[in-house]
C-alpha cells in the first residue's frame, strides 16, 4: 500500500504540472464563460440589415398593413415588427402571373430583392385553405416569414372581424391567454400553518443540476485520458521497465489510478469554489445542497476510475500513441452518451428511458447526478442500484485493466489487438 501511495503522490504531481491540467484549470472556464457570453450576446442582437422583398396582394387587404407595420406605425399583436423590412407592392393587373413570378425570382437571384409573397385573394374566407406564399433563396431566415405571416394575419383577422361587424378589441379581450406560473407544493411548516408554494426558479431547478453534469464531465474528460498518454510515454522510453522493478504492477496501476483520482477532485474542488463565489454575487450560493454535492464527488470517484482503468488498459497495450487511436474510438463514443441524450432525461427525468440512460454504468455518473438534482428526483432504489450497478463496473473494469496492465506493460515491438486483451483478462 505504501508504494502505492508513492506512485499516487509522484503521479499526481506529473498531471497537476502538466500542460493540459493547466489549459483545462484556466481556459475551460475562459471559453464557458465566453460561450455563454456570445450566446447572449448574439441571441439579443439586432438584425440592422434591410431587407428588402416584393410581395403580390391579390386579397386588397395586406398591402397597407405591411406598409404600415414595416414603417412601425402598428404593432401586431404576439410579435414587434422590426423596422428593417422593406415591403414593395407589385401589382399583377394586366400581366401574366407566371411572367411575374420569373421575373420576381430572377430579382431574387440578382439579389434585387431577398424574396418576394403571394396573398391569395380567398385568404379573407375563413372556410378557405389558401396560404400565404413565401419564395426565397434563404430558406433558413426564419424572421421575414415569421414577421409575414404575423402581420398578415393581423390584417386577415381584422378583416374577417369586419365582415361578421366583431369588434376586434372585444375579441381581444375575451381571447386574452391566461399565464401559467411554474410553482412549487403547498407544506405545512414547524407551527403547522400552510405555506404556499414559491415560484419555480429555473436557475435552481434546471441550471444547477445541468451544470454540476457538464463540470463532471469536463473533469473526467481532462483527468482520465491523460492516463493513456502517460502510460504510452512511459512504455516508450522504457521508463515502465524500471519502476516495475521497484513496484508491482497492480501497485503501479492502483498508484496512477488513485494520482488521477485525486488530481480530479482537486479540478472539481476548484471549479465548484469558483462556481460557489459566483454564486454568492448572484445570490444562488445555497443553490448546491450537501446532498448533491456527496453523490457528485461518489459518481465522479467511479467515474475516473472506470474510464481511468480502461485508458491504463489500452496504452498498455499499445506501442504509440497512433496505435491507440483505433481502440479509444469506442470508448470516446461511450464517453458520449450522456451529451447525446442529456436533453432528453432533462425533459422526462422519470421516463423509462430516462431510467435506463442512467442505469448505463458509462452514462451513470453523468445522468443520474443529473436526474437526482431534478426535482423531485429519482426514487432511492434507483440511486441505490445505480451506484450498485457502477460499484460492480468499477471493480471489474479495474479488475480487467490490471490483467492487461500487467501483461502488456512489459510487451514492445506491436500493439495488441482486442483479441489479444481479452485472452489476456481470462488468462490472467
Amino acid at each position: 500500500m505504501r508504494k502505492t501511495l508513492i506512485v499516487a503522490a509522484a503521479e499526481f504531481g506529473t498531471l497537476v504540472r502538466s500542460k493540459a491540467f493547466m489549459v483545462t484549470l484556466i481556459l475551460m472556464p475562459v471559453i464557458m464563460a465566453a460561450s455563454v457570453f456570445l450566446m447572449k450576446t448574439t441571441r439579443n442582437a439586432t438584425d440592422t440589415l434591410e431587407r428588402t422583398f416584393a410581395f403580390i396582394d391579390h386579397s386588397g387587404i395586406a398591402a397597407p398593413v405591411l406598409k404600415a407595420a414595416a414603417e412601425g406605425l402598428i404593432v401586431p399583436p404576439a410579435k414587434d415588427a422590426p423596422p428593417r423590412f422593406t415591403p414593395v407592392e407589385v401589382s399583377p393587373k394586366g400581366r401574366s402571373i407566371e411572367a411575374l413570378r420569373i421575373e420576381l425570382s430572377d430579382r431574387v437571384r440578382r439579389q434585387e430583392l431577398f424574396a418576394f409573397v403571394e396573398i391569395p385573394a380567398e385568404i379573407v374566407d375563413p372556410d378557405s385553405k389558401s396560404e400565404i406564399r413565401y419564395y426565397s433563396n434563404h430558406p433558413s431566415y426564419a424572421p421575414l416569414p415569421e414577421w409575414l405571416r404575423t402581420t398578415v394575419n393581423y390584417a386577415v383577422l381584422a378583416e374577417r372581424f369586419r365582415a361578421a361587424t366583431v369588434d376586434p378589441r372585444l375579441v381581444a379581450r375575451l381571447t386574452r391567454v391566461a399565464p401559467v406560473s411554474n410553482l412549487g407544493l403547498f407544506e405545512r411548516d414547524a407551527a403547522g400553518s400552510v405555506q404556499a408554494g414559491a415560484e419555480v426558479d429555473p436557475v435552481r431547478a434546471v441550471g444547477v443540476p445541468a451544470v454540476m453534469m457538464v463540470l463532471m464531465f469536463i473533469v473526467v474528460m481532462a483527468s482520465a485520458p491523460q492516463l493513456l498518454n502517460t502510460v504510452i510515454e512511459e512504455k516508450m522510453s522504457r521508463i515502465s521497465e524500471v519502476l516495475i522493478g521497484s513496484v508491482s504492477p497492480s501497485e503501479l496501476m492502483m498508484g496512477k489510478l488513485l494520482g488521477c483520482a485525486a488530481m480530479s477532485l482537486v479540478l472539481a474542488a476548484i471549479y465548484i469554489a469558483g462556481g460557489l463565489v459566483m454564486g454568492q454575487t448572484y445570490g444562488y450560493a445555497d443553490a448546491v445542497s450537501a446532498r448533491m454535492a456527496a453523490w457528485f464527488l461518489l459518481f465522479l470517484l467511479m467515474a475516473v476510475l472506470i474510464f481511468g482503468a480502461i485508458f491504463i488498459a489500452i496504452g498498455a497495450a499499445c506501442n504509440d500513441l497512433k496505435d491507440s487511436q483505433s481502440m479509444m474510438t469506442p470508448v470516446m463514443l461511450f464517453m458520449m452518451v450522456p451529451v447525446l441524450t442529456w436533453s432528453a432525461v432533462l425533459k422526462a427525468p422519470d421516463s423509462t428511458l430516462s431510467l435506463a440512460l442512467s442505469l448505463l454504468p458509462t452514462a451513470t455518473p453523468f445522468l443520474m447526478l443529473l436526474r437526482i438534482g431534478l426535482q423531485p428526483g429519482p426514487p432511492l432504489w434507483q440511486i441505490l442500484l445505480s451506484v450498485a450497478l457502477m460499484a460492480v463496473t468499477t471493480v471489474v473494469t479495474v479488475w480487467a485493466a490490471g490483467r492487461i496492465f500487467r501483461t502488456g506493460i512489459l510487451m514492445q515491438g506491436k500493439s495488441a489487438s482486442v483479441g489479444e486483451m481479452i485472452r489476456w483478462v481470462k488468462a490472467g
